[in-house]
């Protein structure tokens, strides 16, 4: 094959960098690997049966260097979707890691976009996977798009889920534990 770039012919063996027809796919990165996404959560590792718990997910755009089709390359990661699993059969997908109440300018047991309730205590298994995008380049010349996107999952994390009531009592707890409601 005959490539000319920049003025100047170039011979270029079909598939090597010099192709401008190499088509890369997410199975052929397999000497680079994503980082993994950490997950928390608000309140931390609890929550109330039908409150809203807040989760947040962190992945970043990131690189790696190695060899790529034989030949040194850079791979640069974006997360492009999270999705998450509750463990009470419940699941969402959404565009971005979500924020913490605080950033969000919201009180405690909020709904934000990446809260969830649950109905039923106990403790659920919650997780978290992030779907990446990917580009390539070699020899620092422009980034290229890798066919198809790839999951990455982060660590599970165990929440608690209690039910809570209100109680009605004659004056503070503290001052006569022997009190109506105490």
């Amino acid at each position: 094959m005959v490539v000319v770039r920049d003025g100047f012919t170039v011979v270029c063996d079909p598939g090597a960098p010099c192709d401008p027809n190499l088509v890369v796919r997410f199975s052929d990165l397999v000497n680079f690997k994503p980082a993994e996404p950490t997950q928390s959560m608000e309140p931390d590792g609890w929550s109330v049966i039908g409150l809203p718990a807040n989760f947040i997910a962190a992945a970043s755009v990131h690189g790696r260097s190695g060899l790529l089709l034989d030949f040194p390359a850079e791979v640069r990661f974006t997360p492009v979707g999270y999705r998450w699993n509750f463990g009470d059969g419940s699941t969402l997908d959404s565009p971005s890691g979500g924020a913490t109440w605080a950033d969000l300018g919201q009180p405690e047991f909020s709904d934000t976009p990446t809260s969830h309730e649950f109905r039923k205590s106990g403790v659920h298994s919650v997780s978290v996977v992030v779907v990446y995008s990917a580009e390539y380049r070699f020899a620092g010349r422009d980034w290229r798009g890798v066919q198809g996107t790839l999951p990455v999952a982060g660590s599970p994390i165990s929440v608690v889920i209690g039910d809570a009531r209100t109680v009605l009592v004659d004056r503070e707890c503290s001052r006569t534990p022997a009190g109506p409601g105490c």
